[in-house]
């Protein structure tokens, strides 16, 4: 049997506070309809990571979920939000304190990460096994051994798809054997090959005898011409590229000079540009002294020569304008003015000459390297026109030539292939075969012995099915359980006759009946075959449905109970037994050893509002 799985204890914070409630070896949630049971056990899923547990709005309210359950000899707590069915869980080791706190996604995302549910699923020591699109998870482990919903425990046989039953029972019975999965896959591929092979043949055989295959000898004359003419294109682009990379070095000569050129034509057009800015300058300079000798040498009208206004009535030898005395030796103060004023025009006009003849020169420099310029990228762009455009275009045409006879080579290289194809083929076909044959061979001696004992396995457990089925209903008969799809027949007697029936054939009270009957003989192999990693662990939720129509159905009931709580009282060889947590409206088992732990709910006692205050 799988390590020893107990949950001790579920805990929520709301509001910033931490309830509780716990579970004990023998736990029943007991109340009437719409009480809440469900929710309750919903929950639980929910924060074991069962990813197709239903999320309850009571559960949304919660800030966090917290599990404490117990593996083997090791107590775990683990939390997770209660608000989003995504995010992280974190897992802490209650037995041993230096152990460090583990956190783990919800749901992975790339390959190789560990979700929550497989960490779990690692600690039950349940292989994560996986057959074509199929895949064991966590999901699979409970919902297929452990769960048995309300929603499906008296309409569906165990949960899941028949795949996913299958290969889950398959691996928690120690029936899954990677090595036999290997050779199971490499059997199915060699085979797909060899198919393969034989359908290509068969098609080209059609095509031979419709004459749509040409003649292998014609095609190889012209493959063989082909080639040749490839050949010759090849050399001659070669050549003409050849060529073509020969004109790159006066090619970058004449580019060499366009830019030296162009590089001098930008250097004289900035010098022009600052002579044009120097004339200027010298021609306002000279402006400025003509307009000043003009000035001195026609005196302005008897006005003011700063406000134009009529000038004063001055005394005898005072000046006109600012009144001062006009004594001797000023007299040829005009004079003097008037010699300077000429000097500064002659100077201006000496300069304005001078960058008149600049002007002109580095105008004509400018103009001269322009032409120089425009010389150089006529004589590079006629060389690209005349000379290596042409000898581009050539090379180009030989290489798309080349290119096109190398396609049509490869087409009739292909033709050829497909002509002589079809010894070729069933060469290849032979091959297949003995492939697939080889490992066919390796994989029904692995086979025969795996159905062995699978064989011999599914019948004790058909055995402690039996059992268990007549401890619930003592007419059962026979019960057997199929070693292939895992599948039930169960023969019950009446008075009447006989009725012969599978899990499919009938709904209600007899499906519940047989879907808990298999659980509990699948813990009872577990006890007696180590392989069969089955979790000492049974969550049901009603296992009473369709039991509550009558006296026979309720006996019934109460034998399933009793039989159920016989089961949490088996203890094995570790001195454990299996934990069993369910819900029912009333009736409880009447004769437990260990006892019943007993939470009641009612609609003024519900599972979340009224749960008790943690550390209270």
């Amino acid at each position: 049997m799988g390590p020893r799985f107990v949950i001790e204890q579920f805990r929520f914070r709301r509001q910033g506070q931490w309830f509780y409630r716990e579970f004990g070896q023998l736990a029943f949630l007991v109340g009437p309809t719409r009480s809440g049971k469900s929710t309750a056990l919903e929950a639980l899923l929910h924060a074991l990571f069962l990813s197709s547990a239903t999320v309850m709005p009571q559960v949304r309210k919660c800030d966090l979920l917290q599990v404490v359950f117990r593996v083997g000899d090791v107590r775990w707590q683990v939390t997770r939000s209660g608000r989003t069915s995504r995010g992280l869980v974190s897992f802490k080791n209650l037995s041993d304190s230096s152990a460090s706190e583990r956190v783990f996604p919800v749901t992975t995302r790339k390959a190789g990460e560990v979700s929550a549910g497989g960490f779990i699923q690692e600690l039950l020591d349940v292989p994560a096994a996986s057959h074509g699109s199929v895949s064991v998870g966590l999901d699979q482990v409970l919902g297929g051994t452990v769960v048995l919903r309300q929603r499906a425990i008296a309409s569906a046989f165990l949960d899941g798809s028949d795949a996913e039953r299958i290969l889950t029972l398959r691996a928690v019975l120690g029936l899954w054997d990677a090595d036999l999965e290997q050779l199971e896959k490499a059997a199915t591929e060699t085979k797909s090959r060899h198919d393969a092979a034989r359908r290509t043949l068969t098609q080209f055989k059609k095509l031979r005898d419709n004459g749509l295959l040409a003649d292998p000898d014609a095609i190889r004359g012209e493959h063989e011409q082909k080639v040749g003419d490839h050949q010759l294109a090849a050399v001659r682009w070669q050549e003409a590229e050849a060529r073509l990379g020969g004109f790159a070095g006066e090619r970058g000569r004449l580019d060499a000079l366009y830019k030296v050129a162009d590089k001098a034509r930008r250097k004289a057009l900035k010098k022009a540009e600052e002579a044009s800015a120097s004339l200027g300058k010298a021609i306002d300079v000279h402006a400025r002294a003509e307009g000043e000798l003009a000035g001195l040498l026609q005196p302005a009208p008897e006005c003011c020569s700063r406000c134009q206004q009529v000038l004063p009535e001055r005394e005898a030898g005072l000046c006109a304008q600012c009144g001062q005395t006009c004594g001797e030796g000023l007299e040829g103060l005009y004079e003097t003015r008037i010699a300077t004023a000429r000097a500064r025009v002659e100077h201006a006009r000496l300069l304005r000459t001078e960058a008149e003849k600049a002007a002109r020169s580095a105008s004509e420099a400018a103009a001269a390297a322009d032409r120089a310029a425009g010389d150089a990228l006529a004589a590079r762009d006629a060389f690209d026109r005349d000379v290596v455009d042409p000898q581009r275009r050539t090379t180009r045409d030989l290489e798309k030539k080349a290119e096109r006879l190398s396609g049509e080579v490869e087409q009739l290289k292909r033709r050829l292939n497909d002509a002589d194809f079809i010894a070729v083929q069933q060469e290849q076909v032979r091959s297949r075969k003995e492939e697939m044959e080889e490992a066919q061979a390796r994989r029904d001696v692995a086979q025969r012995a795996h159905d062995q004992r699978r064989k011999e396995l599914v019948h004790q457990w058909s055995a402690f099915f039996r059992a268990r089925l007549q401890q619930i209903r003592p007419a059962v008969e026979t019960a057997v359980i199929d070693p292939e799809d895992f599948t039930t027949l169960v023969r019950e007697h009446y008075d009447e006759g006989a009725q012969l029936f599978t899990e499919g054939a009938v709904a209600g009270h007899a499906r519940a009946v047989i879907n808990i009957a298999m659980l509990l003989s699948l813990r009872d192999l577990g006890r007696v075959v180590p392989a069969v990693r089955v979790p000492p662990l049974m969550i049901i939720d009603c296992p009473l449905a369709g039991l509550d129509t009558g006296e026979a159905d309720q006996e019934t009931g109460l034998r399933l109970l009793n039989t159920v709580a016989a089961a949490a009282d088996e203890r094995d060889s570790d001195g454990h037994a299996c934990q069993v947590i369910a819900t029912t409206k009333g009736l409880l088992p009447t004769a437990v050893g260990l006892g019943v732990s007993e939470i009641r709910l009612d609609e003024d006692h519900r599972f979340f509002d009224h749960a008790p205050l943690l550390g209270a």
